[in-house]
């Protein structure tokens, strides 16, 4: 049985709940209702199609965006392996397992305002935490160097 160092589960931040969606959604669509029924009274009453299809447009692009925040990644730092497990909303799933004593942790910036969270262990090299602000990439940073670097001494 290996010790486990480190066991996190890495989730996308959303700051607006499924209840608070649907409030959304409702005002949205009684403030879109009342404004297509006064253009419809003043004559345009094509405005009130298409504000009928912007709150469908509106509906559609947030539950795009909450199927796109179902993914989650899992972190186990082990005796002897680090395992990093990307779980996607379709149900896939990917697995690195790497080696816990080669392994190096850091924070890249490629570009302005874009920094990749990397692991690296010999020959691979994984992207983690993409949906995570800044701060959170670092807080993940320094979690996973201290499960490291206490695997690394102990085993």
């Amino acid at each position: 049985m290996e010790k486990t160092f480190l066991d996190i589960t890495v989730l996308p931040y959303r700051s607006l709940s499924k209840k608070g969606f649907r409030n959304l959604m409702f005002i949205v669509s009684f403030v879109f209702f009342a404004v297509g029924v006064f253009f419809w009274y003043i004559g345009a009453w094509p405005v009130f199609g298409f504000l009928g299809l912007d709150v469908l447009l509106l509906y559609y692009a947030f539950k795009i965006n909450y199927k796109s925040g179902e993914i989650f990644e899992t972190v186990k730092v082990l005796s002897q392996k680090l395992c990093i497990t990307r779980n996607f909303p379709s149900g896939k799933m990917q697995t690195w397992n790497l080696d816990s004593y080669w392994t190096k942790v850091e924070i890249l910036n490629p570009a302005r305002h874009q920094h990749n969270l990397i692991v690296k262990s010999k020959d691979k090299v994984v992207l983690l935490g993409s949906f995570l602000n800044y701060n959170d990439k670092k807080k993940l940073l320094s979690q996973i160097q201290s499960a490291l670097k206490l695997s690394n001494s102990i085993g």
